[in-house]
């Protein structure tokens, strides 16, 4: 389902603009995981620190 509206999305985008490949994660993020501000903000280094090894599988 995801795969389909990717594909979908493709459509509308330029090649560059394209998302090629990603990864559905095990667990949403959270404040509690510390991933989120209190008004839901990303913690864009935390997510990073968090997920690293999976975002450097994507371009691997």
């Amino acid at each position: 389902e995801v795969r389909r509206a990717v594909v979908a999305a493709n459509t509308a985008v330029s090649q560059a603009e394209s998302i090629r490949t990603f990864r559905i994660l095990a667990h949403p993020f959270t404040e509690e995981l510390g991933l989120l501000t209190p008004s839901l903000k990303l913690k864009r280094k935390a997510i990073e620190a968090a997920y690293a090894v999976e975002v450097d599988a994507l371009y691997h």
